[in-house]
């Protein structure tokens, strides 16, 4: 069907039109249970607003990120990388949160296009990325982060987090840690998600011991809150794979407060490789995703397809991880 209009989203989300209007407008304003709804119906029905058609942007300067969160060392890492990947081509760079938000995000990247806006580059909140197909089309580029899935129409750089997860587990047992608990980020946290097919493949293979437990923020706080949840649970474990690494620092801060020793009592691991690992009171072993190196190489292929023109070749770039060993971790009897 043509471009459908708000009344059509309304009806087949069974909404009103003023609140299909505000998911697209002011979603803060929807809850979370709506904006889904009128999300879902928006992709059955392939909507692409008014504003986006027939934009002119190619004498734009301008390339906007979308990330989940703002409290983030990862992100503002790979963020700096970005930055002075872009910068080196006379772009830059303009940021919008989603909050781990679908309506937000797809909020933002609208308000990007509706900008004019050369193009936008998106860690999106979910795995499902042909959902942002309705933007591709219009001279808005769009690349992606962190994703397995590809779309041969833009570029995108991922990291092996299957392997990641796996690297892991893998490590923790050639310390000869048989009890490991694997603190994930929240059950949407896609690649948490990856990760735990890596580990769960690494726990069987090794005999390891899995236990699981899920964090609702992958932030140092949470990590602290999570903390006396891991010591009510019962006996600590050998070791503890924390989803990231900000999340490993609260963790071992709590345990720090409570006497426990780190790594003689357990071993703590993180994920992410963040500048601060390692200038952690205790340095924190860590399976390297190096978030700087991440969002430079974005950056790059991106500058490479802005300036490259009909004849780009589009680049899916896979990361593998890697294990950074530091004093957080240690050899088990």
């Amino acid at each position: 069907m043509d471009n459908p209009s708000l009344r059509d989203i309304a009806k087949e989300a069974n909404v009103s039109v003023g609140t299909v209007s505000n998911v697209l407008n002011n979603p803060a304003r929807v809850s979370t249970d709506m904006r889904k709804r009128v999300r879902d119906a928006i992709d059955a029905l392939g909507f692409v607003p008014e504003s986006l058609k027939g934009l002119s942007n190619k004498d734009s300067k301008l390339i906007g990120l979308v990330i989940p969160l703002s409290n983030n060392p990862f992100y503002e890492e790979y963020s700096q990388g970005l930055e002075d990947a872009v910068g080196l081509a006379g772009y830059r760079i303009l940021i919008g949160y989603s909050r781990e938000d679908e309506s937000i995000e797809l909020q933002i990247i609208s308000s990007m296009a509706d900008a004019n806006f050369r193009a936008i580059i998106v860690n999106p909140v979910g795995s499902k990325v042909n959902r942002f197909e309705k933007f591709i089309g219009n001279d808005i580029r769009t690349a992606f982060v962190s994703q397995t899935a590809e779309l041969e129409d833009q570029c995108s750089v991922s990291i092996d987090q299957v392997t990641g997860g796996y690297l892991g587990i893998e490590f923790l047992h050639s310390l000869g840690h048989k009890k490991i608990l694997w603190l994930s980020g929240p059950k949407k946290h896609h690649q948490s998600n990856e990760r735990f097919v890596g580990i769960t493949q690494a726990a069987t293979e090794f005999g390891i011991e899995l236990s699981t437990m899920i964090s609702p923020s992958l932030d140092f706080l949470s990590g602290e809150h999570m903390a006396p949840l891991i010591l009510e649970a019962g006996p600590l474990p050998d070791a503890i794979f924390c989803g990231n690494d900000t999340t490993a620092l609260g963790v071992m801060n709590y345990f720090y407060k409570q006497g426990i020793k780190i790594p003689e009592e357990v071993s703590i691991l993180g994920y992410d490789n963040v500048s601060y690992a390692e200038s952690a009171l205790i340095p924190l072993s860590t399976v390297s995703q190096t978030p700087f190196h991440l969002g430079f190489t974005m950056g790059s292929q991106l500058v490479e397809e802005l300036i490259g023109g009909p004849g780009h070749l589009h680049q899916n770039v896979v990361i593998k991880p890697q294990i950074i060993e530091r004093a957080s971790t240690a050899r088990r009897g």
